[in-house]
């Protein structure tokens, strides 16, 4: 149902939790039952998180920096190919991968996954996107639901005269909550006319936590 590489310079935030939790669907990278019709939200998007076309099936190593302990998933898609009914590309980091669970940050990133557009084609380029969690309500995570990790967004590229890059990625990011799963489905289009021509999306699950070897103040995500 979907399918990327890393550019830079981040361009929104969306923050923490806001749409109301999903229920009827697992907990795990495949959610979506099969013979399920999903529900078309905006831009394209799906009214649900979607199963992964790529995620983590081994545990994702931790990797601890001066200042944090750290997890990264990501991948791009292999085509430009979008959903039948709705939604993209989608990636997903969870039980497989050993995501760890009520880490202070948890970052999920919507890319281009074509080179990056000229000054010519920057505006004309397009990403929506929609992150999701799986909330646990218990220790054991016997029980919980799906809800949107902030809000769905589009967005056109931004150029940038100075590094003479295109801006075009979209970042929403949860805070001390206790995911099972993280999901995030990624549109890329480029405007030809009137034509919305599809392209190939990335996108990226990035969790990290302190190690409490550095003052507070010092601690970066990256």
């Amino acid at each position: 149902m979907r399918r990327g590489i890393v550019s830079w310079v981040a361009l929104l935030v969306c923050a923490a939790a806001s749409a109301a939790p999903t229920t009827g669907t697992s907990s795990s990278e495949q959610p979506v039952a099969t013979g399920t019709a999903p529900l078309v939200s905006a831009y394209g998007l799906c009214a649900q998180p979607q199963n992964a076309d790529a995620f983590p099936s081994r545990p994702v190593p931790v990797i601890e920096t001066q200042c944090e302990f750290t997890q990264k998933f990501a991948a791009t898609a292999a085509s430009p190919t979008l959903g039948s009914e709705c939604g993209g590309f989608t990636i997903a980091f969870g039980q497989q991968g050993d995501l760890k669970r009520n880490w202070k940050d948890l970052w999920l990133t919507a890319k281009w996954g074509e080179a990056m557009p000229t000054q010519a084609k920057c505006a004309s380029s397009y990403l929506a996107a929609a992150a999701w969690g799986y909330r646990c309500t218990d220790a054991a995570c016997n029980t919980g639901a799906w809800e949107r990790i902030g809000p769905a967004k589009k967005i056109h590229g931004t150029w940038h005269s100075t590094s003479k890059t295109c801006a075009l990625q979209i970042i929403s990011s949860a805070d001390n909550k206790d995911y099972l799963t993280a999901n995030m489905d990624v549109i890329a289009t480029e405007g030809q006319g009137s034509a919305a021509v599809k392209k190939r999306a990335a996108a990226e699950i990035y969790n990290h936590t302190p190690n409490h070897k550095c003052p507070s103040a010092t601690q970066t995500p990256r």
